[in-house]
């Protein structure tokens, strides 16, 4: 379960991203703007895949338009069930067409955001509220069952 990053909590998040540069950089904002976060990084689709499939990791920051895949592939697997997410994606891309942001919304992302007007702070900020939206969600197990237990015979 993701924690609440409040006081001296930390989260891992792993940024795929096929551009060098981006994830070097933005990495080093995050990690800048923040001591709370341990920060994994992925090349490719399935590095942050396997990453993701291998270690505890609270938020996935992913960029959409991969060389060796759609970013879309990192969504529908890490989240089967979009009502239920278990992982906090936010997407960080400069692709600007708003139709791709509302398909990764609808399939359970927590945020969407551009590279070319995001600071470092705005980041911070989107994987906060999306480890809380997953920890909320987490929490908010319903019952499934309405038939009584019967008592137990000895």
């Amino acid at each position: 379960m993701a924690p609440s990053l409040t006081g001296s909590s930390s989260a891992t998040v792993l940024m795929i991203d096929d551009s060098p540069e981006d994830l070097d950089s933005w990495s080093k904002l995050l990690a800048a703007s923040s001591s709370q976060y341990s920060i994994l990084k992925a090349q490719t689709v399935r590095a942050g895949l396997d990453l993701c499939h291998s270690q505890k990791i609270d938020c996935v920051v992913l960029d959409l338009d991969m060389n060796d895949s759609s970013g879309f592939e990192v969504v529908i697997n890490l989240i089967p069930d979009r009502k239920r997410p278990e992982i906090a994606v936010v997407i960080l891309t400069h692709l600007k067409n708003p139709i791709i942001h509302e398909a990764a919304l609808y399939a359970g992302v927590q945020a969407c955001l551009l590279k070319g007007s995001t600071s470092a702070r705005d980041l911070d900020e989107a994987i906060q509220k999306a480890i809380a939206s997953v920890a909320s969600n987490a929490k908010q197990i319903p019952c499934i069952t309405n038939t009584p237990v019967p008592p137990l015979q000895t």
